[in-house]
């Protein structure tokens, strides 16, 4: 029988949320690598690791937040969204000209110079 990513990302996941001690999750890791190694199946190892995350935010409560900014200067942003803790990541994109680019879950707000040049453009043309 053949396992999709999720369900092998389920079930490692399972098993590491139980060893709490560390030891105990390298020894995981390393017979679920080799779990993965006998049933030809460590070219799932990408999506894997794209599905637990998924269920470690989804668990957890989590949502996560990308916020790329034109300056090095760190924007003032919530801990928690509709009931949910928030999990900030700030990069300093220096292709931004003056702006950000806020990405939480799946949705993407584009306040960027450049996105605002493009509407203006769009308009005129």
């Amino acid at each position: 029988m053949r396992y999709s990513a999720t369900q092998y990302a389920e079930a490692f996941y399972e098993l590491l949320a139980g060893a709490t001690v560390p030891t105990k999750r390298k020894d995981i890791v390393a017979r679920f690598a080799a779990t993965l190694e006998a049933h030809h199946a460590t070219k799932l190892a990408d999506d894997i690791i794209f599905h637990m995350e998924k269920i470690r935010q989804e668990r957890e409560n989590v949502v996560p937040v990308i916020v790329r900014t034109a300056g090095a200067s760190h924007p003032e942003f919530p801990k928690h969204l509709g009931g949910k803790k928030i999990e900030l990541t700030v990069i300093p994109d220096p292709t931004l000209i003056a702006g950000t680019i806020i990405t939480v879950g799946d949705d993407r707000i584009d306040n960027s110079v450049r996105a605002r040049l493009k509407e203006l453009s769009d308009a005129i043309h």
